[in-house]
């Protein structure tokens, strides 16, 4: 039976940037997290889809502690990550890492890879400079690079081998939570199914739970157990993997799902063409955030904000209209 206890949770998450005025831009507040509830059981692997500027990116900061909420609460193993005591926030650390999109920028070009991989150790004292090595050398092995790359630096690598150098760094701690952000979008597709099969190896190997960032749906199909789908900062539909691909109960859901590519001739849905562009998160649009957009929208839609409901069997849209549209 699959474990379902809560090892990582959001609960009421905000967050926002102030922007300065500038000769090209205008000052304000951009929304970038808004109310968002979330929760990883261990084993899972959460997936977390969008737009380009949806949040999704600061959203997977805000988990993995390395910026703070301006409103709600992170919770790790059931404790306000904002209430540990130092000692307890350091292992909340070491227990939860992140797996960056660019394999290019997020490696210091100016340290050999087996120091940037025994970072983390250092940094949290574990073991001799011998047992670093030993355990920087066994991770290197483990996800593909041999040995005796232990001295080069980062621009000697590949770009899939960059992230395999990332991986192994997340990996360095044990840790028991990996919050990968778009691993695999700055690789040639070539290498994507590489490092998505090396991930899901790891996981099974170290039992490691996974917040899988990505815009590619059928990514987020093959790897993940429960899907979240976010738009201006805001999550509109989460459901079981298999419920949301088989069924969704969002109109952006719906658009999303509509225009991810096919290579057969099977009478699947044709894409489903958006009207206008997305609302700048500076000023997100009354009632339901996507009614701009949704060829489905009604005056209710302009006024009123829709909650994140359940339907049912675990599957949550925020629509006005889903039992309408999608139920019938």
């Amino acid at each position: 039976m699959k474990d379902t206890t809560v090892i990582l949770s959001a609960h009421n998450l905000y967050k926002r940037f102030t922007q300065k005025r500038s000769p090209t831009s205008p000052s304000g507040v951009l929304t970038a997290v808004d109310n968002v509830n979330l929760e990883l059981a261990i084993g899972e692997t959460m997936g977390i889809a969008g737009e380009s500027g949806c949040g999704k990116t600061t959203l997977g900061k805000l988990m993995a502690g390395l910026i703070q909420p301006d409103d709600g609460e992170i919770c790790f193993s059931g404790e306000n990550i904002s209430g540990l005591s130092p000692d307890r926030y350091k292992k909340f650390r070491r227990q939860t890492q992140m797996i960056f999109q660019d394999p290019f920028s997020s490696l210091n070009p100016r340290m050999r890879i087996g120091d940037i991989i025994s970072e983390p150790l250092l940094i949290s004292q574990a073991g001799s400079a011998a047992n670093r090595r030993s355990t920087v050398e066994a991770l290197m092995a483990t996800v593909g690079l041999r040995p005796e790359f232990f001295n080069r630096f980062p621009h000697e690598f590949s770009g899939g081998q960059r992230q395999r150098i990332g991986i192994a760094r997340a990996l360095a701690t044990a840790p028991a939570v990996i919050v990968a952000d778009e691993p695999v979008s700055a690789l040639d597709v070539s290498i994507q199914a590489q490092i998505i099969n090396l991930l899901l190896e790891m996981k099974a190997t170290y039992n490691l739970s996974l917040v899988f960032i990505s815009h590619d749906l059928s990514v987020l199909k093959h790897v993940c157990d429960r899907v979240s789908i976010m738009y201006l900062g805001s999550i509109v539909e989460s459901a079981p993997a298999q419920q949301l691909f088989q069924r969704c109960l969002h109109p952006y859901t719906e658009a999303l799902l509509a225009a991810v590519p096919r290579i057969t001739n099977d009478a699947g849905p044709r894409p489903i063409v958006l009207k206008d562009d997305i609302p700048s998160p500076f000023a997100i649009p009354s009632g339901c955030r996507f009614h701009t957009r949704c060829r489905y929208a009604r005056e209710k839609c302009i006024h009123e904000v829709p909650e994140l409901e359940l339907k049912h069997s675990d599957h949550r849209a925020a629509c006005h209209f889903s039992e309408e549209l999608f139920l019938s």
